[in-house]
């Protein structure tokens, strides 16, 4: 009997001498799967250096031209300066690599390695110093230009998509679900008003929590990397990746205000950031959070449910409810 497969670990042996034969220059001594997530990650060893190897999963990215915008991306900043972590051609030329995994087509990407470690984002001085990386990669990212094709983040991704996914999963909370349409079209609405006064637009990196996706080093040098949800978007929502993080971390309002207002110090020192788009950073945590539920709760097939139970469930609406009911 024939069972389809939704997901699939790909053998580290396998893997190493597909990317051997894929980057004949490389010299690859080992592959080591890192970390299970929205993606798979390697650590790849050469002879003299790291380097890390994705592997997209095939329900997440089902198109190349979407792999290869981020590529594009990722290639531009670095031509500009931006310290990004930067994809590495492959034997013909080319960022992405195509994999015939047991449940279809995965697309994969080979990356230097970003140098240093993650780091809280705990004081007013890092907050700043982060605040002016954020807005140099906004700038910088200002003459991209592509022809591949990848959602953007708008209304329909942020807000519509995610609470179609939780409605499934809350059958049996539909006072919670309820709840949660009410402030999805109120959220909706607010954001509108932000829009018609002029809310900043472009590339956007996606997920610039702070803590995670950029590692720095102790003389205060950094790498970005991760950019797998980059895309077009509001700006104020790329922002709102920091402040949720320091709402979901830290257990003092001050504090997070604090950290917050360090952050945008440091931002517009570098960019200008408009009354409309600083007013509109906290509404786009609720509808961040709102993303973010869905994303969890599309999951199951890969994570298992108990990571998007009834717990997880109840935690959320506590944030709701204390944010923005």
């Amino acid at each position: 009997m024939h069972v389809p497969v939704v997901y699939s670990t790909i053998c580290e042996k396998a893997l190493q001498k597909v990317l051997q034969e894929a980057y004949p220059t490389e010299q690859i001594q080992s592959v080591h799967y890192m970390l299970r997530g929205m993606n798979d990650t390697y650590l790849v060893k050469t002879i003299d250096q790291k380097r890390i190897f994705r592997l997209y999963r095939s329900d997440w990215r089902t198109e190349e031209a979407a792999v290869a915008f981020e590529m594009e991306l990722l290639l531009h900043l670095n031509r500009q300066g931006v310290p990004v972590s930067v994809p590495i051609a492959d034997g013909s030329g080319k960022h992405v690599l195509r994999l015939q995994a047991a449940e279809g087509n995965r697309f994969g990407a080979l990356f230097t390695f970003a140098a240093g470690k993650e780091q809280e984002m705990d004081t007013e001085e890092l907050s700043e110093r982060f605040g002016r990386a954020v807005a140099e990669l906004h700038v910088k990212a200002e003459g991209f230009s592509t022809q591949q094709a990848r959602e953007v983040w708008d209304a329909k991704t942020l807000i519509h998509r995610p609470l179609a996914i939780i409605e499934t999963r809350l059958q049996h909370r539909k006072e919670d679900f309820q709840f949660l349409q009410r402030l999805a079209m109120e959220l909706e609405a607010k954001l509108n008003e932000h829009i018609r006064a002029g809310l900043d637009w472009g590339i956007c990196h996606g997920d610039l929590q702070g803590n995670f996706n950029t590692n720095f080093c102790e003389d205060n040098t950094y790498t970005h990397f991760d950019f797998d949800l980059c895309g077009y978007g509001w700006r104020a929502y790329d922002l709102a990746a920091f402040k949720l993080s320091r709402i979901l971390i830290e257990e003092d309002d001050e504090l997070v205000e604090s950290l917050w207002n360090a952050f945008l110090k440091g931002y517009t020192e570098v960019r200008p950031l408009s009354e409309n788009d600083q007013e509109a950073v906290s509404l786009m945590t609720g509808i961040r959070q709102l993303w973010l539920m869905g994303l969890c709760m599309h999951d199951p097939h890969i994570m298992g449910s108990s990571d998007s139970d009834d717990a997880f469930v109840s935690e959320k609406m506590e944030f709701f409810k204390k944010y923005f009911a």
